[in-house]
């Protein structure tokens, strides 16, 4: 009963919006961004007194100006047939098996979550992870189609350079891309992707980093008919106020819904 009623609420509140008067010629994508966490929780998506955390709030703000229509939620029961059928993309910035219950009071999700969710990207549907998406869900198989490779570990937060391989989604970019965050390390990953953002190693402070050979920290693929980008970054505040990371994670939405 619950899910037919979100599932209703928001059929309505997207076809009121499409009816709106728009500026943008095309309907707007419509994007779930999930932020439960069954592990550890980043700041960035905590919420204090009921207010939404601050990349809840960033990527609202930039929906208004990129004909995006975003739903923020806690609630990983969303990830069912019936209700991602509602929407072109889901971002997820999660962590742990979102099977489970969680400390910040989000739903859980269905054992067959997971296999509504591969399927739902094969059949068209556009998945992008940010940050913690490759912290989620370790041992299943079928999410690693999603989220290309398993979290292993990270260093300090330092300052870093990545080297940008061309595409739409990097357009906007230079040659290099270097800003302060938190940079994961990965392990049992696909290789089945296409890179867009390198981390130079090398150029690390941290020996952790820099004895290790420049790997992907951003990247796409395709999964049947649908899209994939997945993006590392995004574990601090700044990351998300800075003008050229809100552009990239937009441009991955949209490429991943087919629009770039």
């Amino acid at each position: 009963m619950k899910s037919s009623f979100i599932t209703g609420i928001l059929c309505m509140a997207i076809g009121a919006l499409c009816l709106a008067p728009s500026a943008f010629t095309e309907e707007p994508v419509k994007v779930l961004f999930l932020t439960k966490s069954a592990g550890f929780e980043h700041s960035v998506v905590h919420r204090e007194k009921g207010e939404l955390g601050h990349a809840e709030k960033i990527l609202l703000d930039l929906a208004k100006d990129n004909n995006l229509f975003v739903v923020v939620s806690k609630d990983a029961g969303m990830i069912n047939e019936k209700q991602l059928a509602v929407f072109d993309v889901v971002v997820f910035y999660t962590t742990g098996d979102l099977t489970q219950p969680s400390k910040d009071n989000g739903t859980p999700m269905s054992a067959q979550g997971v296999t509504a969710l591969v399927n739902w990207v094969k059949n068209g549907g556009g998945f992008v992870g940010s940050h913690t998406a490759s912290d989620t869900f370790h041992e299943n198989l079928d999410y690693r189609k999603l989220s290309g490779g398993v979290f292993k570990t990270h260093g300090q937060q330092e300052t870093a350079t990545m080297k940008v391989v061309k595409h739409p989604i990097t357009a906007h970019l230079g040659d290099t891309f270097t800003t302060p965050d938190e940079y994961y390390m990965f392990k049992d990953t696909t290789n089945t992707f296409q890179p867009l953002l390198i981390l130079q190693t090398k150029e690390m402070k941290q020996e952790m980093y820099n004895s290790v050979e420049p790997y992907p920290i951003t990247w796409i693929e395709e999964l049947g008919e649908g899209r994939i980008f997945n993006c590392a970054l995004g574990h601090r505040e700044d990351v998300w106020t800075n003008p050229d990371f809100q552009k990239l994670l937009i441009n991955g939405i949209k490429w991943a819904a087919k629009q770039l």
